[in-house]
């Protein structure tokens, strides 16, 4: 066991994964014990309760250098615990993450295991703190700005985060079916979202967009649970990508699908748009769903800012 090893302050979702956290939670703490880890623990109560947990944390050790924080949940437990550091100053503080949710797509974009124990084992083989992208936006609707490890969508992905979240996780749970849940809602929100007006501008470019239908600014290569909407993405190269895929028929969107799932050849398509930037700057006509890392963002007219920053992860 390395003598630098820090004291972690693992921050536990019990809900994450339908409830799934909380089963595993038990397993990886005799894990924890039986290796002789240091360690504190918060369970969350709530929705946003992650964010205080994690900020009341930052305030309290920002200037200590032997932390670091690890998420334990999904893909959303993550995002609260990012943001709640960042809010309490804590941006040096080194983020771990133990995968434990739904989609646990940034577990899958830096090649963590999915499986709770699994990377716990890799967690503490790490020795010292790596630095990687995060996307930062700002809306005009918010005070303040959000940093986030994964994606954020507006419409059709945003449109299946909402119906999915809205209890078809819960109603899958006593089948074992809750990655299902993405697949139910997929296609009730393709019946049901409509094309948007998009202007997208870049410090190169300015496009404008009639019929504007899944609109995914990314910082890793996965959404919606394992899908690679973009296979080339980077975690350190100090860009973001952001996709554009326009309204069209049920038969084509099928066929996207699936090249998005095996080929990667959906970028080809006339009607999917890649952007690479620094900067974006997105607005809607419409009132449209948003998600940000697989959580609700309120329905509105969005007018957003990004940036990317950097920070460390306790990853190996």
């Amino acid at each position: 066991m390395p003598s630098t090893r820090p004291t972690f302050m693992m921050i536990v979702n019990p809900f994450a994964g339908a409830g799934q956290a909380k089963k595993i939670w038990p397993k990886i703490e005799v894990q924890l014990k039986e290796q002789k880890v240091n360690y504190s623990v918060l369970m969350t109560t709530h929705p946003g309760h992650g964010i205080q947990l994690a900020r009341s944390f930052a305030l309290q050790h920002k200037f200590e250098k032997n932390w670091v924080v690890v998420a334990v949940g999904g893909d959303g437990t993550l995002h609260e615990v990012l943001n709640g550091l960042h809010q309490g100053g804590g941006d040096q503080i080194p983020l771990g993450y133990i995968p434990a949710g739904s989609g646990n797509d940034f577990a899958r974009g830096i090649n963590l295991p999915t499986q709770p124990l699994a990377a716990l084992l890799r967690l503490l083989e790490v020795q010292a703190p790596t630095s990687l992208d995060v996307g930062v936006y700002k809306n005009r609707l918010d005070s303040h700005e959000t940093l986030f490890t994964n994606n954020v969508g507006i419409g059709f992905d945003a449109a299946v985060v909402h119906a999915a979240n809205a209890g078809q996780k819960e109603h899958l749970k006593k089948y074992h079916l809750q990655s299902s849940a993405y697949v139910f809602s997929l296609i009730k929100a393709f019946f049901n979202q409509k094309g948007f007006r998009l202007s997208v501008e870049t410090a190169q470019a300015k496009q404008q967009f009639s019929k504007a239908f899944l609109v995914t600014t990314t910082n890793i290569k996965y959404f919606g649970g394992g899908v690679p909407i973009m296979p080339t993405a980077n975690l350190h190269d100090g860009k973001l990508d952001l996709v554009v895929v326009e309204k069209i028929g049920v038969l084509r969107f099928i066929k996207l699908f699936v090249e998005m799932l095996t080929t990667g050849n959906h970028l080809k398509s006339p009607i999917v748009h890649h952007f690479r930037a620094e900067t974006l700057h997105l607005s809607t006509n419409l009132l449209e769903n948003g998600q940000v890392n697989g959580e609700n963002i309120q329905k509105q007219r969005f007018d957003l800012h990004f940036k990317v920053t950097q920070r460390p992860f306790w990853i190996k």
